[in-house]
């Protein structure tokens, strides 16, 4: 079944997970980037400073994400996708009214659980959970939403900041979504409850027996090599890349840009990467995740490379589209791997850990690079750094594929 054929039979699941991840934008750290110069001045902040508060918010999401992600399997869909919406609003109208640092970091905090982490969370489970033969499809098709997000969200926080300030555009963010989010959402998952119990009645015995083995599978995971060297290249994305759009304003300062140069970047950046992780799908089918994967930080690497050694606006363009390549392939590609490695059984328990580390790096990578910036570091430093490590975390990702591959796999009894 082509793309097309597989969207008309299953318009409106597969809406809903599109706009989740497209909704998911008023979370992320690309729409932030844009507001970042206005918010400091209004509460006389650093560069370290707002980069802190940020990675404070992202990190106590992020941990909160490990139980609250969780629920998506014990309550009903409808139920969860209404209170993160309640909480994406709720952020937005905190954000408006921030009058000090706490309210603040209390509208990052709800910004960043909701947008950034759970409604993901929530489209690509639900994608994989109820297209059981077509799950590379279904994922495929809702990355839409989030690379159409990806294009349009930083050009809409520039235009909304030019005209209205950062206050005003995080009210009328409330307002839209107050109308909007909440009625769609629940149109979209008329008829799930069928839905829901026609997969319950197909996989209650297997999903009993995953439970019963997910705290040994966990144990095992955590004694693994090769779990261990694939570590690092996880991180690249969310690290690098969260820290470099976060401040993007200040980047296209030192660099010399014109400030609308990385909004119109981030067009390319979106189309790149939804174009690779659609043909990355028969390309995993085909060649196998193991192969590519091997290979997927290079494009990134480049990119950083090339910011490194000019600041031409070409170099913007050229880091946020090689990016893309990266990120593109990343989504099928690593979502593969991990079930290459370890079994369909225990590759959620694998995904979960690795998701968890991601969101506390997000966390991390605002400060860390604010604090950088304020000590002076140059974007050709930074970003020679970054090349580095992508450099060295590819060598970990080729031990593991050629050298550490044939280690004993997880078996499916516990011992």
């Amino acid at each position: 079944m082509n793309y097309l054929a597989f969207i008309l039979s299953n318009p409106r699941f597969l809406a809903y997970g599109f706009m989740m991840l497209f909704f998911s934008g008023f979370g992320q750290t690309y729409y932030f980037g844009p507001y970042t110069d206005s918010v400091r001045q209004s509460f006389d902040l650093s560069h370290g400073d707002i980069g802190l508060l940020f990675s404070l918010a992202t990190g106590m999401a992020g941990l909160l994400m490990m139980w609250a992600g969780r629920k998506i399997d014990d309550v009903d869909l409808r139920t969860f996708t209404l209170l993160i919406c309640v909480t994406l609003i709720a952020g937005c109208f905190t954000m408006s009214t921030a009058n000090s640092i706490p309210t603040l970091m209390l509208a990052f905090f709800l910004l960043r659980i909701s947008g950034q982490g759970l409604m993901m969370h929530a489209s690509f489970t639900s994608m994989a959970r109820y297209f059981d033969k077509e799950r590379g499809k279904a994922i495929s098709v809702a990355s839409f939403g989030m690379a159409l997000a990806q294009a349009t969200f930083p050009v809409m926080a520039k235009t909304l900041n030019s005209n209205f300030g950062w206050r005003d555009a995080w009210y009328y963010n409330a307002l839209f979504l107050t109308v909007t989010l909440i009625p769609m959402m629940l149109w979209l998952l008329v008829g799930h409850k069928e839905r829901h119990e026609a997969f319950l009645r197909d996989n209650e015995e297997g999903q009993h027996a995953a439970s019963q083995k997910n705290g040994w599978a966990r144990r095992v995971l955590l004694r693994d090599v090769r779990f261990f060297l694939m570590f690092p290249s996880a991180m690249t994305m969310p690290f690098i890349l969260t820290g470099f759009i976060f401040h993007q304003q200040h980047v296209a300062r030192l660099q010399d840009w014109p400030m609308g140069l990385q909004p119109k970047a981030f067009i390319a950046f979106a189309a790149v990467a939804f174009l690779c992780s659609i043909v990355a799908g028969p390309l995993v089918d085909r060649l196998g995740a193991r192969k590519m994967i091997a290979w997927n930080t290079l494009p990134f690497m480049a990119g950083m490379i090339a910011l490194a050694v000019t600041s031409h606006p070409i170099a913007a363009w050229l880091y946020l589209g090689l990016s893309g390549v990266t990120l593109g392939f990343g989504i099928p590609v690593g979502a593969a791997f991990w079930t290459e490695m370890y079994g369909p059984r225990h590759v959620g328990t694998a995904r979960a850990i690795m998701s968890s580390f991601g969101m506390l790096a997000t966390a991390l990578s605002p400060y860390v690079m604010g604090l950088a910036f304020d000590h002076g570091a140059s974007v050709s430093l930074l970003a020679s750094l970054c090349a580095a490590y992508l450099g060295s975390s590819a060598i970990l990702v080729w031990l593991v594929v050629y050298k550490y591959w044939d280690r004993p796999q997880l078996q499916e009894q516990a011992p």
